[in-house]
């Protein structure tokens, strides 16, 4: 309990520091609902998009034609990062740059999974992008309408950090430095 109270602690501290960003809406409807498909690696804890609940379970390609299925990268004993970028945003090009020299030291830790929220940019656009930035380690999806739509997606750089149990440990939006970025990664290595 006061691991996740520690976690819980350093995971707010981060949504704190980067609270000059654009507000998440109020009123939020929680995911598995309508029919969706709700990853249910650990039960008890009710489906959802908030902290502390089980996102809804997906299966995305990356630009490199790999597949995820975050059920089952949760099954792999391994905490999942989920960030929403776009090419044309400023806050994301600030967010990547920092982040550039960070991952690389959890990327055997940590999955990273970037997905397009323009859903307009092929697989081209986001490939050099990624390149010219050196962001190999990260895993870059094109956008999808349905992943955006179940996760309520309405900003760049929203950020959700999943637990190795599938459970949402913090959920944020805001352009990170690298501390943010190292703080982050390190708590989810940790939990």
């Amino acid at each position: 309990m006061n691991k996740n109270y520690f976690l819980g602690l350093i995971l707010f501290s981060i949504l704190f520091v980067s609270a000059c960003t654009a507000p998440q809406p109020a009123g939020q409807v929680a995911a598995g609902q309508g029919g969706q498909q709700v990853n249910t690696v650990q039960q008890g804890v009710s489906p959802g998009i908030n902290r502390g609940q089980v996102p809804p379970d997906f299966t995305i390609k990356t630009v490199d034609g790999k597949e995820f299925t975050l059920s089952q990268l949760n099954a792999q004993d391994k905490p999942v990062l989920l960030y929403f970028w776009a090419s044309w945003c400023p806050f994301c090009k600030r967010d990547f740059a920092a982040v550039e020299g960070v991952y690389p030291k959890f990327a055997d830790q940590v999955i990273f999974l970037a997905i397009d929220l323009d859903t307009t940019e092929g697989a081209n656009i986001i490939k050099q992008y990624r390149d010219s930035r050196g962001l190999q380690a990260i895993n870059f999806a094109p956008g999808n309408g349905k992943v955006l739509s179940d996760f309520q997606v309405t900003s760049t750089t929203t950020k959700y950090a999943i637990g190795k149990d599938g459970v949402i440990l913090y959920k944020g939006s805001g352009a990170f430095n690298e501390q943010q970025w190292e703080t982050l990664f390190n708590a989810l290595a940790a939990n």
